[in-house]
């Protein structure tokens, strides 16, 4: 995968928090689940929701949100995408492993500007507390090989001061998937997409009317894991969406 996509959904300004991880079992005719996202100052980002499959070791991603439906298929076979309805958008193929036993599947970063949502999120859902001017906080996914995880540590438990989110068993015995939470700095940088459509152009500005235009900005992170960055329109654009649909 080497091209970039931007794709808007609006968010919505009590939460439950959670320090700890989650061990996710697997139940019968029900995929393991885990959803996750950052808190800060009261408020919420919107989260994600990691599901497994039931018969056959593979990953489903999706997150919270209205508008454009969008999700990302990591399947067995290593071929991964991600798909728009039933469009397929981006493809490619399952990166190698990072340390022995353990491949990055995706990073998530939220910074704490795209908490505000005040509605309580779904029951499962983990809260990762984020001080309001700490560093954008990532969400690893890492798929472990069966063994990998001998004594309940993670990448990064001890060198970086990662958090364990939570683990999943994934199915036919195949290991195991979990998430993990560190603040780290953004590296800033630039990114070029093609212009909206006039009708999605005219949405969200309807959305950045209403409330905070939340934006999920997906590229690649070094060791080939995709990386899914939400963002948090400035005020400004709302001018700026008023010009271009003029």
């Amino acid at each position: 995968m080497d091209s970039w996509e931007v794709i808007a959904g609006p968010g919505k300004p009590g939460s439950r928090r959670s320090d700890s991880g989650r061990t996710v079992d697997s139940v019968e005719n029900r995929s393991p689940i885990i959803c996750f996202a950052i808190t800060s100052d009261g408020k919420r980002a919107a989260y994600w929701r990691l599901r497994a499959g039931l018969k056959q070791p593979e990953l489903f991603l999706e997150r919270e949100g209205y508008g454009r439906k969008f999700h990302f298929s990591l399947h067995a076979s290593g071929q991964w995408h991600m798909k728009e309805g039933r469009q397929e958008r981006i493809s490619w193929a399952r990166p190698g492993e990072v340390v022995p036993g353990y491949t990055r599947a995706a990073g998530i970063v939220q910074p704490t500007a795209t908490a505000v949502r005040e509605d309580p999120p779904a029951e499962e859902t983990v809260l990762v507390p984020a001080l309001a001017d700490a560093n954008p906080t990532t969400f690893s996914l890492f798929i472990e090989r069966p063994g990998a995880n001998l004594d309940n540590s993670w990448p990064g438990k001890n060198a970086d001061g990662t958090a364990l989110v939570g683990r999943m068993p994934l199915a036919a015995g195949a290991g195991t998937c979990c998430v993990v939470a560190l603040q780290e700095p953004l590296q800033l940088g630039r990114a070029d997409f093609p212009r909206p459509s006039d009708d999605e152009l005219r949405w969200m500005r309807d959305v950045a009317a209403r409330e905070p235009l939340i934006a999920t900005v997906i590229g690649e992170l070094s060791d080939g894991a995709i990386a899914l960055i939400d963002l948090r329109a400035d005020e400004s654009v709302l001018a700026a969406l008023d010009r271009a649909v003029e």
